[in-house]
């Protein structure tokens, strides 16, 4: 700035143009940490939603391999029935098949049931063919994101009928 044409060395200086920014930087509002507490906020939230993406996932794949599983197990149970009462039975077989089969769950958590909704067949010791058999697992879902379990009492059940060959 000029004063009289005479120039004003203390205006010009760098220490005073940063005093200035300042000064109108207050003036405006001081929006300087704004963003960081909003980012603060906002965070938490962001990693519930990432992480509870990234659990779905998980519990897909877990469901897709048990109902796999099941599916080989009722499998062997059809091909398998001839295998007299002595163990291992038809249906000690099919769960071994089952339990073998999925492969990324635990074997001890996985609940195995199998039926039979023909009335003549009762036990797995004298299935005939053209019986129909239902193997049917649950397993337990574990849906906690981060320090909160969603669904405390979650199950995944996955069921195959078949027909005895």
């Amino acid at each position: 700035m000029c004063f009289f044409g005479v120039p004003n060395p203390v205006a010009n200086s760098p220490k005073n143009r940063k005093t200035s920014f300042r000064r109108a930087q207050l003036a405006s509002g001081g929006e300087s940490g704004q963003s960081l507490v909003e980012f603060a906020l906002l965070l938490l939230p962001l990693l519930m939603v990432v992480f509870g993406i990234i659990k779905f996932g998980i519990l897909f794949g877990q469901y897709v391999t048990l109902t796999n599983a099941t599916a080989y197990g009722a499998r062997t149970l059809a091909v398998d029935r001839g295998a007299g009462t002595g163990p291992p039975n038809a249906c000690a077989l099919a769960e071994t098949a089952l339990d073998n089969a999925a492969t990324t769950l635990n074997p001890s958590q996985i609940n195995i049931s199998i039926s039979f909704p023909s009335p003549d067949t009762s036990t797995c010791s004298n299935l005939m063919p053209g019986d129909s058999a239902v193997v049917q697992a649950t397993y337990p879902c574990n849906m906690q994101i981060l320090f909160l379990n969603v669904w405390p009492t979650c199950q995944m059940n996955a069921q195959t009928t078949i027909r005895i060959e």
